[in-house]
This record gives structure tokens, sequence and C-alpha cells, in this order.
């Protein structure tokens, strides 16, 4: 495998598919091209998106609640002040959760505009990222952005992905200076895990900025050197440890 200039360019899926396993990554990257900029920013996330790309069954349901997120307030903006939300509200413990914390944001604004997103299932590609951001708030200070990324629950490198997409969006506005969109920085990020109602947020610092920018310039270095070295502690709960199995011999030794 030789790798294109144009290949050195990773989604969030693909960063942390590297750090578990490179030849994770590897398989799962000839699996999935990478997409031409004009496609990518166009498409709109479905589950007919995610068909053969070794995604576990639950991954159908999470989209549904992306999609029931990124229109939440355009749907509910005119009933938010309710005691009783919607019936189909009610039935679905994730959407109650999630209406309850709205209606919390939105009666602290005080009906100020910093309540609705900035944006939603916001796509972006740069020359070396790509990714969907799911939710970009203003903060209260108005001196920059939250961005945020939803999740069922915690994972191990919930924030390193975190600072994969504010890097996203920061190089976007670098790359981008004619994009009136982005007169602010991303100064926090945060996490909410919507199977249990619960937001983490963390100040952007320069310090995590800087671990990160070293860690991706790292990943770039060896997969242009084509280091794809398998990581047999990953084995157990992969989706591609079948076709592993028909790799060269010195990946054998699975």
């Amino acid at each position: 495998m030789v790798v294109k200039e144009y290949e050195l360019n990773l989604s969030a899926t693909e960063f942390v598919y590297f750090l578990e396993c490179p030849q994770k990554f590897r398989l799962y990257r000839m699996l999935n091209p990478v997409p031409d900029k004009e496609d990518f920013m166009e498409n709109r996330r479905t589950n007919s998106s995610y068909k053969l790309r070794g995604y576990k069954g639950s991954k159908d349901k999470g989209i549904g609640y992306h999609l029931f997120f990124e229109t939440f307030h355009k749907e509910y903006a005119k009933v938010i002040t309710e005691k009783i939300p919607p019936v189909e509200i009610q039935e679905d413990n994730v959407k109650l959760l999630y209406w309850v914390i709205q209606q919390e944001k939105y009666l602290e604004a005080k009906k100020l505009y910093y309540w609705y997103p900035f944006a939603t299932e916001l796509r972006l590609m740069t020359e070396k990222q790509r990714g969907i951001i799911d939710c970009l708030e203003l903060c209260e200070t108005k001196n920059g952005l939250r961005l945020l990324d939803y999740k069922p629950t915690p994972e191990p490198n919930d924030e390193l992905t975190l600072l994969f997409y504010a890097n996203l969006l920061n190089d976007y506005r670098l790359e981008n200076v004619e994009d009136e969109r982005f007169d602010y920085k991303v100064i926090e990020i945060g996490n909410y895990y919507y199977q249990m109602g619960v937001s983490e947020i963390y100040n952007l610092t320069e310090m995590k900025n800087s671990v990160f920018n070293k860690t991706f310039s790292n990943m770039l270095e060896e997969i242009t050197n084509e280091n794809f070295y398998p990581n047999k502690s990953s084995c157990w709960n992969c989706n591609f440890r079948i076709i592993c199995k028909i790799e060269p011999s010195k990946y054998r030794e699975y």
C-alpha cells in the first residue's frame, strides 16, 4: 500500500482507530477511501451512510438520536416553556433528558439568542482533517464557541476526539478566512452523554492543543511511512479481526 498525499486526511473515527491499532485504521481506510471534499460537505448523515463499514447495529439508533438533536430547536422552540413536554418526548428517556437540559438553557438565557446552537451537524473538511461537529454553542461570555460531541456513554478517547474537532474548526477558520460564519474560536469543549443526560465541559487550553498537535503530527508521519503495525491488545473487540486473517504472513501472529 503506497500512501498518497490526498490520503493524509483523517476523520475522527480514523484518528481513534489508528490510536487503537494502525492495522485497524488501514483496513478501515481500504474499505472507506477519502471522500471528495464537495461530496463530503454536501452529504447528510443517514443510516445508509454506515452500511458495510464495520459498525455495530446500535449505530442506527445513535444516528436517529443525532438527527433528533440536530432538529430539536426548530421543532420544539415554540413549546419549550411548557411544563409537560410533547408525548413523543415523554416516551423516550434520551429525548426527555435532552428536553430538560435544553429547557434549562432557555430559562437561564432569559430568551436571549444564544440559547439556540450556533451550528448543528456542521460538516467541515480541511487539508488534513474532516468531520461532523455535533453542536456549537456561543459561550455565555460571547467571547468564543463551545464545541459539543454527542455520545451515548463515556469512552477512553473522548477528550482526544474533542481536541480533534476543535483543531478541525480552528484550522478551517485559518484556511477559509472568507467564511464569515466563524468569527469566534473554540474556547470550550465537551461531551453530552445522552444515555445519561450528563455533560462534561472543559476549557480548551494551549497545553491540550499542543499535546493533540504532537500526537496528530506523529500519526501522519507514521501513515506516510506506512507503519501499520498491529496492536494485538485491541483484537478482542475489533470489527475487522476476520479480515485480518487474510493479511500477509507478517500480520498472522494474532
